[in-house]
Formats: structure tokens, sequence, C-alpha cells
């Protein structure tokens, strides 16, 4: 009988390569070298933007409300608002304002990764959203981490500038907790080999918006 930690070590293993992927991705490594351009920079925050907005807590909310664990996949309002404020900096720092970021045109590529986060919220059990969140937040922390510091390092950034990535930097809490909607769920009797399909998936969407932010910056 399957385990969240058993499981979570499959889903791991299954998404490896794509991790490794994301984790050292050239438009990652570009930005921490100083090597793309503002433009790049702005197509970055404006796709990033338009993921965030589109995947709000309230379907979430509407599904999962009397969930025992709904904190592991909700976002807290003042992280909300937080990130809201984050994005203002950021953009501001690029060189665009408030309306430019709210107007701006997502990429389709890119855009696939809330797509099926959207799907998840809408047709996916808690474990697998709390599964896929847990594993690829790790990955995507990894990548803001060295984003933030190629900002800082190369592009006049300053702390406040960068606060919405620094956000995603410690999330060491979130795999433990998720474990918890794992097991919960594994015990009604939710298909392990969709837990581990949710993880796989969203890891293979995060790489997709990667490969899209390198495509569009020609790198």
């Amino acid at each position: 009988m399957s385990n969240a930690v058993d499981l979570i070590a499959k889903a791991k293993a299954v998404m490896a390569g794509t991790d490794r992927a994301v984790r050292n991705h050239r438009f990652v490594a570009a930005v921490e070298a100083g090597q793309v351009d503002r433009s790049a920079l702005q197509r970055f925050a404006g796709n990033q933007y338009q993921m965030w907005i589109g995947n709000s807590n309230d379907v979430t909310m509407a599904r999962f409300a009397d969930h025992p664990y709904r904190d592991v996949f909700l976002t807290p309002p003042e992280v909300e608002a937080g990130a809201a404020r984050g994005f203002a900096a950021l953009a501001a720092a690029f060189g665009m304002s408030a309306d430019e970021l709210d107007r701006f045109e997502p990429d389709a590529e890119a855009f696939g990764y809330a797509g099926y986060k959207a799907w998840l919220i809408c047709y996916g059990s808690a474990a697998e959203m709390a599964c896929s969140r847990a594993l690829n937040l790790e990955a995507w922390g990894a990548c803001c981490r060295r984003i933030s510091a190629g900002l800082r390092d190369h592009y006049g950034c300053s702390a406040d500038d960068t606060a919405f990535l620094d956000f995603f930097v410690d999330l060491e809490e979130l795999e433990k907790q998720a474990a918890k909607v794992i097991d919960d769920d594994l015990a009604k009797g939710v298909e392990p080999r969709r837990i581990v399909r949710a993880a796989r998936m969203i890891q293979d969407y995060e790489k997709m918006f990667w490969d899209a932010m390198a495509r569009l910056s020609g790198i």
C-alpha cells in the first residue's frame, strides 16, 4: 500500500530530469549573469503577473472550503496582497507601469502552466494539488534565488524590487505539509498514479515557461 513518503519519492524520481532542466535553465543562468536585456525582464514580469492573477483562490476555496488541510494549497490573503505589491515593484524596476503590467499579453507557451494549474483546481484531488505544488515550488524557489541575485548584482534592483521572488526561496515545510494531504487522500482511494502524474506534468509546464522566456529572449 502506498504512503505519502514513498509516493513523493517516486514523483521526484519520475520528474528528476525535468527538475534538473528547470533548476539549470539557460534563461535563469543568463539573468543570473546579467546577460539579458530589460525587454526580456519585462516579458518575464508580464508573463508571471498574468499567470498569478489567473490562479485565484476563489475556485480553490469553493472546492475545498471544508478540507482539513486546505491551507496547504491556499495562498493566504496577506501573501496575495504582498505579491501584488511585489509585482508592481519588480515591474517598475524594469520600467513597466502598473497599467502596462495589467495589459500585458501573455505568451501561450508560458501561460500553459497556469492553464494546467487551473485544471487541477477544478478537477484534481487535494493530493494532486498539494504534491504538484510542493515539488514544483522547490524548483521555482531555486530559480527565484538565482534570478533575484542576478537582478541585484547586475540590474540595480533593491531587496524591495525582488521581494516577490525572495518570498519563494524558503519553502522547506511545504513537502511535509503536502504529505499529510496525500496520506489523507490515499486513504480515501485516490489513485497514486494520478498524484505522480500531476507532479510530473506541472514540472513539464514549468519547463515550458522557462523555454518560452528563452525563446522570446533569443537565448
